[in-house]
């Protein structure tokens, strides 16, 4: 049984074209360097760009863990240099989307980032691991955004 679902927001505006952002961001070596080190992330397809219908697997380890698993995820919503949506189809969540927008602001480019979970299991379960990931949620994405302001475009 599924926990409730949750919502996670937040926005970064990064000093570059929203070209570039794009660019960078639907290439799987994106989500390794804005990954925490600690969380260990690696893809499985170099090759990966982000497209309509195109899934991508992906190793990772949950923060202060020795565990390890894939997690794939399957691209919608796929609109350069708009926005794409990735929905975990295997993986730790009982539901997992992450909406990705981009905006053009002058020359600065605003990221959006949404993330709809749940957590499996229920009442205490959903409770205690739907704080964790919204703690963990709220760290990745501080380094994310560091690192993106700070990224030599």
């Amino acid at each position: 049984m599924a926990g409730k679902r949750r919502t996670f927001t937040t926005s970064t505006r990064v000093p570059a074209d929203i070209h570039q952002v794009w660019e960078f961001h639907s290439k799987p070596a994106a989500l390794e360097t804005l990954s925490p080190p600690e969380m260990n992330v690696s893809v499985g397809d170099r090759e990966f760009s982000v497209t309509e219908g195109a899934s991508l697997t992906i190793w990772m380890s949950p923060k202060g863990t020795f565990l390890r698993f894939p997690w794939v995820s399957k691209f919608k919503n796929v609109t350069p240099p708009l926005a794409f949506t990735d929905i975990q189809t295997i993986g730790p969540f009982a539901h997992w989307e992450h909406s990705h927008s981009f905006v053009s602001e002058g020359d600065d480019t605003i990221i959006n980032d949404e993330i709809e979970f749940s957590v499996p299991g229920w009442f205490i379960g959903d409770w205690i691991l739907g704080a964790l990931v919204t703690r963990q949620l709220t760290e990745t994405f501080h380094y994310r955004s560091e690192l993106l302001r700070s990224r030599t475009w």
